[in-house]
């Protein structure tokens, strides 16, 4: 969003909209439509920030609009990932007002507290065959969002948990613990590495979600050159959550 357009609208806001009477709103990941093609989503402009994905990581070259998604390399899946971000005209709007209930609500792309990077998955024929979320690690390291209580990365990986929860997948019949592989390890007596899927035929969707927390071969809870320094950071934790059209069907 251009910055003159950003102070345009929020005067107009200050002036005719007293005590944030209005609801605000803001396209979502949500708002795409699986399986339908492009012009059925929303507009590019209703996002920000539109690149080419990187498997749920950060952003690649920068796209003007969905149309140009033919410019990110298919993966193996021969989908396209294209990475966006939300909208963060009612975030600016919120923090003008000293609002923090509502700077929470809309500060940064977040899903239920938790920061995530998120995409679509398109196919040749130009259609939206899925979508992709995976918790974010980037704004631990940003100043500007210190108002909002977000979900800290320690905590990210409870998100697989809640996806798993909002779509009913049953963790004895959907989800299966991997083991930890050589050289990692437990953080204070546990661990997650877990994975999950459930085909809903009457739907024609497919959920996949994977949440991990664990420490990494070379990763301790003490510095091993200074004895009793607790580290920072030397840990895993991160959920995906991918929802997919059934293409086998």
């Amino acid at each position: 969003m251009k910055r003159g357009h950003l102070l345009a609208g929020l005067f107009l806001v200050l002036i005719h909209a007293p005590a944030m009477g209005q609801v605000l709103k803001r396209a979502s990941v949500w708002d795409l439509k699986l399986g339908q093609p492009l012009s059925a989503q929303p507009a590019a402009h209703a996002f920000q920030a539109l690149a080419c994905g990187s498997n749920g990581n950060a952003p690649r070259q920068k796209l003007n609009d969905w149309s140009e998604f033919t410019k990110c390399p298919a993966e193996p899946s021969g989908l396209h990932e294209v990475y966006f971000e939300y909208d963060d005209e009612n975030e600016y709007i919120a923090r003008a007002h000293d609002m923090e209930r509502e700077i929470t609500r809309w500060t940064g792309t977040t899903e239920t507290g938790f920061p995530v990077i998120i995409s679509a998955l398109i196919d040749d024929r130009s259609n939206v065959q899925g979508l992709r979320m995976v918790t974010d690690p980037r704004l631990a390291f940003r100043n500007d969002v210190f108002e909002a209580e977000l979900r800290k990365r320690e905590v990210a990986y409870q998100f697989g948990g809640v996806m798993a929860a909002r779509y009913n997948l049953n963790p004895g019949e959907h989800c299966k613990s991997e083991p930890l592989a050589e050289g990692e390890g437990k953080i204070a007596g546990v661990y997650f590495k877990q994975l999950c899927e459930m085909r809903d035929k009457e739907r024609n969707l497919i959920y996949t979600i994977k949440w991990n927390y664990y420490r990494k071969s070379g990763q301790n809870a003490y510095d091993p050159r200074v004895p009793g320094k607790a580290t920072q950071g030397e840990f895993e934790s991160s959920a995906r959550f991918e929802l997919r059209v059934d293409q086998q069907r």
